[in-house]
């Protein structure tokens, strides 16, 4: 999303007068983007092998091994974010299986890595997750503002322009919902889905039928971790949630 994009539809909508509020909101997200191009070693990625240290350990639950989701090279982000690292690769496995034995907001549902040397990884492949589809995606800069009522702290909107802002602000700036930070995004939930003032939203991924990711009937999986977590660079306790 465009500063200057927002903005414009900000002065069009039956909030403008609300220009500030808005604003206020504002958190740096970096957008995924479906791109069609090689996947590279240490490339970001949605699906496929994960890229790992030579020493590195096939995450398992005792069910099983975790899934690989996603892999996200943060040195191609061309803009820095505050406490965000500014290379390495984030891996993330999610402690899913067919029986069904998870919930997706179990303790230890998703882990993520933080692997800070990029050239000295290797696929690790799995013998359980064969032929896994992978799509490679391209990490652009962007902002992100509230679309759940939820998420709207010390609102002065009304129930009509709180609508508005939810729905039809959301088509007009064309919002990527596959996203590292900003605000969780979500369909069906009734509550703000961060697990405390702490929290905040660390990645957002959409349900895509070609990955077989379906996040509670086709809606979102959101993952979140401890502000102060993310400025050590510290990923190992992670919470999540669908919806």
């Amino acid at each position: 999303m465009d500063i200057k994009e927002l903005e414009k539809v900000i002065k069009e909508s039956s909030f403008s007068m609300h220009e500030d509020y808005i604003k206020s909101l504002i958190k740096p997200s970096v957008e995924i983007s479906k791109i069609a191009s090689k996947i590279k070693i240490a490339s970001s990625k949605l699906g496929g092998i994960p890229d790992v240290p030579i020493d590195f350990k096939w995450p398992k639950h005792e069910y099983g091994d975790y899934r690989f989701v996603a892999q996200f090279n943060l040195s191609e982000i061309s803009n820095p974010f505050p406490y965000f690292p500014q290379k390495g690769l984030l891996s993330v496995f999610i402690a899913d299986d067919e029986d069904g034995n998870f919930f997706w907001g179990d303790d230890g549902y998703a882990k993520v890595y933080f692997f800070d040397a990029e050239n000295e990884l290797k696929p690790l492949l799995n013998s359980n997750f064969n032929n896994q589809p992978s799509i490679p995606v391209k990490l652009e800069p962007s902002l992100d503002i509230p679309f759940r009522d939820e998420l709207l702290e010390d609102s002065p909107l009304n129930d009509e322009q709180t609508e508005e802002l939810i729905y039809e602000v959301l088509e007009k700036v064309d919002k990527k919902l596959n996203y590292l930070l900003g605000y969780p995004f979500y369909s069906s939930l009734a509550y703000d889905p961060r697990p405390g003032e702490n929290w905040i939203s660390l990645l957002t991924l959409s349900s895509v039928d070609e990955l077989n990711w379906c996040w509670h009937d086709g809606d979102f999986l959101m993952l979140f971790i401890e502000e102060d977590k993310l400025k050590e660079k510290d990923f190992s306790h992670i919470k999540s949630d669908a919806g």
